[in-house]
């Protein structure tokens, strides 16, 4: 395994940073060049301050002329995209929900449906996320966006595997940009928590003459912050547990891209396209967890609680997350006698892996009820609990002493946690790592014409696409040399014992620093953070002694893949379509369907006890996907649809995985379910827009949704005979697995203003609005029955909306965002854990500023989450918080150049 240090990120860090910089000094001293030798190319750009108008401007164009229900954020006329990532655009669009991870911008929710029911394309190619099917929004930076278009309803030509929409990222294209050209951007900031640094950089150089284009572009963005999270628990006397989390992260996205365009001539155009795109995740997490139902003795309820003994445990991460993108696509224009042909090879992979090495602090009794020595060595407290919305608990501190008959009693008064080995004698590490990989090769060709049909100027599509997709994926395990799996605890790989028997250093007190926690929150005791990246280099040099001893003989248990989780799925889709568009004047329909056949084949391992024994399973299924679409021009600026449309969203691949877990004594089976199938929908959307100024846009909406076999973790009886062998029957064991449950619908309506205030008078002209509200409700019958449950990720409300200013240079954009409460998990009812997990309703302003100091440079200004939102998840109501989350105020400043 490999460990990350200060020292190695810092090296990375230098190398990477001097790469961007030398990337964007290049632009600029091209574009002083480019000036001087093409004095003409430059006199045709025309830079004006208006980027947040023209690119509405032209997204409202591209949006209008669709034959499907679209939403559009386009770059403007010079290629300058009005946001830093994919995510923070998309927040914008009408009926966009977006989920954040520490506080940035990551995944977006269509219509309140579920993450997974939203596809990503590249240049027309859909790509699976990073994170199996789910894609990462911030990954993709603004300097190589042209378009982003989501399809809220499919035409045939598109894949049907999506159920809530379909966001197609148009990468800039050098032959639609002709001449020489570029763009370059320098940014610094902070974040308010932790005073981390904000960096930014990127740049894009292009070029293109009749025949040849080219075009290279690579961007990072990185930040480093301090988080805070809490996280409480609750049984039916009151409060059961607090998890206190600090974590110190560094982020950084990375992307590189080139394309290469050649058209011989007017009906011939060839494009060559790389873009590889790469997220990592340091994260160093300083985590303290309070068991009070098993403290010693006392009391507790829903308000305070006065404890003796309280059993506390600790873990120290020094980790890493890493996910990339790698995307490689030939692409073919061409007409061929009255034919419109094109076709695209591509070749996508994609990596979400995880290094987490954790160090545990423990008693011998862990969270327990404590032995009596145990109780002596843990902090006794007065509690207030504060089970309130955003509530979080504040503790008086006591040591824990014997009194005069020996009864254990307060002791004096602790101001400060105590993080040593006294508190914490025994110390252990564990990995919660893992590798997860795919492949996929696409191969689609599409052709249309152009013909009479029914007396209407008509146009006849047909295609056909393969895509295969293959998943890798393993975890991590102590695993001994003879090939036994070790438990993660304190009779795994035990430091302090190990280190002691193999004459290696163990010295934990020695990680224990003077930096005290940021304190935004008062839990009413002081504690200061480890050295975490210390602390892992000498745990894993305790490891690598265990290794060596194993070399010679030994036993241990060290960090290995974990044979029971090793598992391959291979998806197989070829699908064909047709349709055909009629065009009367003011009226037109587009029909057709598309065919898609799915074939998966999964293998992995049934794990019984210690043995393993290989498993595999395959389906073959074919789908139809009707759809038509129609519009009705009422004038030139108003604009009627109406549309009737069928779908899927597929399981996740690691869903359908063939391994699992056998229990003979317990009678269960836990892991992949090879037999899901896809939920289905059809539906109907309704919408009115009125184009009724230059940029602006009055519209509403309506779309309704029925929804056939959702998916839901759930538990069934095997009734079958595929996990019978050595001779045991396992038919009627309980089978834990994701299922497809019931029917369910989604409904929603949105409504759309977006007008530039042209109207007022002066300086006030300036000023313009961009807002969407969209109501949301759906729901569906899990696969027991009984009562109807909220889809994940769905809130009743969402509401978006920018103030922008553009005139004398000044381009400035004040966003605000809000989404009200929505379900995050669902517990089996019946479990000790029930009542289902909700994140509270969430708002956020963020302002974004540029001045155009001249034709080629302006300066700029971001402000995020300016209000210091804090985010809030609780457990069946507000008054019982289940996490509690704040990560600080970002602000960036930076110069870019345009040319």
């Amino acid at each position: 395994m490999i460990s990350f240090s200060k020292k190695m990120r810092g090296g990375r860090r230098s190398r990477q940073s001097a790469l961007m910089t030398s990337v964007a000094i290049c632009g600029l001293a091209f574009a002083g060049q480019a000036f001087a030798e093409e004095e003409a190319s430059v006199e045709e750009v025309v830079v004006t301050a208006s980027p947040i108008r023209e690119s509405l401007e032209k997204s409202l164009q591209i949006q209008k002329a669709s034959d499907n229900v679209v939403n559009v954020i386009a770059a403007d006329t010079i290629g300058r995209f009005p946001d830093a990532t994919a995510a923070g655009a998309l927040a914008r669009l009408p009926g966009v929900g977006v989920q954040r991870d520490q506080g940035q911008e990551r995944y977006i929710q269509i219509r309140g449906a579920p993450t997974r029911w939203t596809t990503v394309a590249l240049d027309g190619i859909n790509v699976l996320g990073a994170e199996d099917r789910v894609f990462r929004f911030d990954s993709v930076p603004a300097n190589q966006i042209s378009e982003l278009v989501l399809n809220k309803t499919l035409l045939p030509n598109m894949p049907a595997e999506a159920l809530a929409g379909r966001v197609n990222i148009t990468t800039y294209s050098p032959l639609d940009n002709p001449g020489f050209s570029g763009a370059a951007d320098l940014g610094y900031g902070f974040i308010d928590m932790g005073d981390g640094p904000v960096k930014q950089y990127s740049g894009r150089l292009s070029w293109a003459n009749d025949t040849w284009g080219i075009t290279l572009a690579a961007s990072n963005y990185q930040f480093e912050q301090h988080t805070n999270n809490a996280e409480s628990r609750f049984d039916d006397v009151g409060i059961t547990q607090l998890r206190i989390t600090k974590y110190v992260i560094e982020r950084r996205t990375q992307s590189y891209s080139g394309k290469v365009q050649f058209a011989p001539d007017d009906n011939n155009r060839f494009t060559l396209h790389h873009l590889n795109t790469e997220f990592n995740d340091f994260e160093e997490r300083n985590q303290y967890r309070f068991q009070y139902d098993k403290a010693w003795s006392g009391t507790r309820n829903f308000e305070t609680a006065d404890l003796i003994g309280v059993p506390v445990d600790s873990q120290w991460e020094d980790g890493i997350f890493s996910n990339g993108v790698s995307f490689t696509d030939l692409h073919g224009e061409h007409t061929w006698g009255g034919w419109d042909v094109d076709w695209r090879l591509a070749y996508t992979t994609t990596e979400f892996n995880s290094n987490i090495p954790l160090t545990s602090g423990v008693t011998s009794t862990a969270l327990g009820a404590p032995t009596r020595a145990n109780a002596l060595i843990s902090p006794s407290m007065h509690l207030q609990v504060n089970a309130i919305p955003e509530g979080v608990p504040r503790a008086t501190l006591y040591g824990t002493v014997a009194g005069p008959d020996g009864t254990l009693v307060r002791g004096d008064r602790w101001f400060a946690l105590d993080q040593s080995s006294r508190a914490l004698p025994i110390t252990y590490t564990t990995e919660s790592s893992a590798n997860l990989e795919t492949e996929a090769k696409t191969a689609k060709f599409d052709a249309s014409r152009e013909w009479t049909s029914f007396g209407a100027d008509s146009k006849f599509s047909f295609g056909f696409q393969y895509d295969d997709r293959e998943q890798n994926n393993y975890s991590t395990a102590l695993v001994r040399p003879d090939g036994t799996v070790v438990s993660g605890n304190a009779n795994g790989f035990n430091l302090t014992k190990i280190a002691g028997e193999l004459g290696v250093p163990w010295t934990p007190d020695a990680f224990i620093t003077s930096n005290a926690w940021d304190k935004p929150w008062d839990f009413g005791f002081l504690a200061t953070y480890m050295d975490n990246v210390a602390m892992n280099e000498q745990a894993r040099a305790v490891m690598d002694a265990a290794r060596a001893a194993n070399a010679n003989g030994g036993n241990y248990p060290i960090f290995a893949a974990d044979p029971r989780s090793v598992n391959v799925v291979q998806e197989k889709v070829a699908s064909v379509y047709a349709m055909n568009r009629w065009d009367w004047g003011r009226h037109s329909v587009t029909a057709g369907a598309r065919i898609e056949n799915t074939q998966i084949d999964t293998s992995g391992f049934a794990a019984v006890g210690s043995k393993l024994t290989a498993v595999d399973f395959s389906t073959d299924k074919t789908k139809v996907f009707p759809s038509i679409h129609y519009n009705f021009d009422y004038s030139d600026t108003l604009k009627l649809r109406a549309a009737l449309i069928s779908g899927h969203a597929r399981p996740s691949l690691a869903d359908m995985r063939a391994t699992v877990s056998i229990s003979d004594p317990g009678l269960t089976v836990s892991g992949g379910n090879p037999n899901l199938v896809p939920e289905s929908a059809y539906g109907v959307d309704l919408s009115a827009e009125w184009y009724f100024a230059p940029s602006s846009l009055l519209a509403a909406s309506f779309f309704h949704r029925e929804i056939k076999d959702t998916l839901f973790d759930s538990t069934e009886i095997v009734r079958d005979e595929r996990y019978n062998f050595d001779g045991v029957d396992r038919r009627g064991y309980t089978f834990s697995t994701t299922m497809n449950g019931g029917d369910g619908h989604l409904t929603g309506l949105e409504l759309v203003y977006n007008q530039p205030w042209t109207f007022l008078p002066g300086a006030l002209s300036g000023f313009g609005f961009q807002g969407s509200m969209a109501f949301v409700s759906g729901e569906f019958t899990p696969p027991e029955g009984g009562e109807a449950i909220n889809f994940p990720g769905t809130s009743k409300r969402l509401f978006n909306a920018t103030l922008f200013y553009e005139k004398y240079g000044l381009s400035a954009r004040l966003s605000y965002q809000h989404r009200t409460h929505w379900l995050d998990e669902v517990f089996a009812s019946g479990s000790s854990s029930a009542g289902n997990i909700y994140w509270g309703a969430s708002q956020r302003v963020d302002l974004s500023v540029r001045y155009q100091v001249n034709d080629y440079v302006s300066v700029f200004m971001d402000g995020n989450n300016l209000t210091n939102e804090t985010g809030v998840r609780y457990q069946g109501s507000e008054d019982r918080p289940y996490e509690i989350e704040n990560f600080g105020r970002k602000f960036l400043f930076g110069v870019r150049a345009n040319f």
